[in-house]
């Protein structure tokens, strides 16, 4: 679940909140980071870094870090220029690795300890079929100017989602990846709003987070508050009803039909029914949330800017706030062997949080 930092950017375009999420991104965004955003590149200058491969960096292990994943006992992290780094001992020690690509990696996926991807700015694809130790590049399209965010692959079925509603599908096991509509199924007894009627069908928001239930339900969060429910395994989705207006960045499954979704502002919301209903929870902090993970005593773990760590004893009812430092936090998993790393704006780690 990475690309936060970005996807704030992204928000900008939405007219109702266009001034204040520039303010924010002024606020929380470092300069190296605004260098690689929001600088004019030019389309030329995107194809190049496209097309050529990653500088390996010393303290490549320092930088930005959007997102994490864990392929068997080893933990994957992707982030800047195209940086992706290799842990065997639960984040105490990485080590990067060759890609052929410098654009910005936002969110990783691996289906075994072998195969994964990962996605990024220029809607970059890269896989893996050796566990992260060499990468090849199935898709690039830096002309579109509509990054990946996030991406997840079942058995040969799988989707990488984007801003504008970028949404690439596989068919293959993620051999091939190609460009698709993503076509939302209006259901006027259940959803509670409407899409703007200035927007043009297909639905054209930022998709944000994916995740798929135990029960094989699939979640998507997006920007302006949309939520979307596959119950057919991502050929249709439907608009479920939306606690909230700002946009939310990713949604954790959790038993049954229960799961949570959080976003902007501190704000996390629990439904028990498969996202019919939602109950607002409080969380202490105005913090952008960012990632959340369930740890092996089932307890959970939300990431947020700031620093913020909010944790749950009792399955997304309450969320207690801890703040150790001021660092902003991208994302977080759980190593195999139990371990929880958290990455953000100074690299990866292994952290030893009471109770996990």
């Amino acid at each position: 679940m990475g690309g936060v930092f970005y996807r704030l950017k992204m928000d900008f375009f939405n007219k109702q909140t266009c001034q204040f999420r520039r303010i924010l991104v002024l606020l929380l965004i470092s300069a190296f980071f605004l260098v690689t955003i929001i600088s004019g590149l030019s389309f030329a200058a995107q194809t190049e870094r496209s097309e050529r491969a990653s500088i390996m960096m010393p303290l490549s292990s320092k930088t930005l870090i959007l997102d994490l994943a864990t392929a068997g006992e080893r933990t994957v992290a992707v982030g800047w220029r195209g940086h992706i780094l290799l842990s065997d001992d639960d984040g105490v020690n990485w080590r990067q690795v060759k890609v052929p690509t410098r654009d910005m990696l936002t969110g990783i996926y691996f289906a075994d300890e072998r195969r994964g991807w990962a996605v990024g700015h220029s809607a970059v694809i890269l896989a893996t079929e050796d566990g992260g130790e060499t990468w090849k590049l199935q898709n690039s399209a830096p002309q579109e100017e509509r990054p990946l965010f996030d991406i997840i692959l079942i058995g040969d079925y799988g989707f990488a989602i984007g801003a504008y509603a970028k949404f690439m599908v596989t068919h293959d096991g993620g051999k091939s990846w190609q460009p698709s509509e993503f076509i939302v199924r209006q259901d006027n007894d259940v959803a509670d709003k409407t899409l703007d009627d200035e927007e043009p069908l297909p639905f054209d928001y930022h998709l944000n987070g994916i995740a798929r239930s135990a029960t094989g339900t699939y979640y998507i969060a997006a920007e302006s508050g949309f939520i979307f429910r596959s119950d057919d395994g991502g050929y249709t989705w439907q608009e479920l009803p939306s606690p909230y207006r700002g946009s939310l960045f990713g949604v954790l499954p959790l038993d049954g039909e229960k799961l949570i979704v959080y976003g902007l502002r501190g704000h996390i919301f629990l439904s028990e029914n498969g996202g019919q209903n939602w109950e607002p929870i409080e969380t202490g902090t105005t913090a952008l949330l960012t990632d959340a993970a369930i740890l092996k005593n089932g307890s959970i773990i939300v990431t947020g800017m700031g620093g913020v760590i909010l944790s749950s004893a009792d399955n997304g009812k309450s969320f207690t706030l801890r703040q150790p430092n001021r660092i902003s936090l991208t994302s977080v998993v759980k190593t195999k062997s139990a371990a929880l790393i958290l990455a953000g704006e100074r690299g990866a780690k292994f952290v030893d949080l009471p109770g996990n």
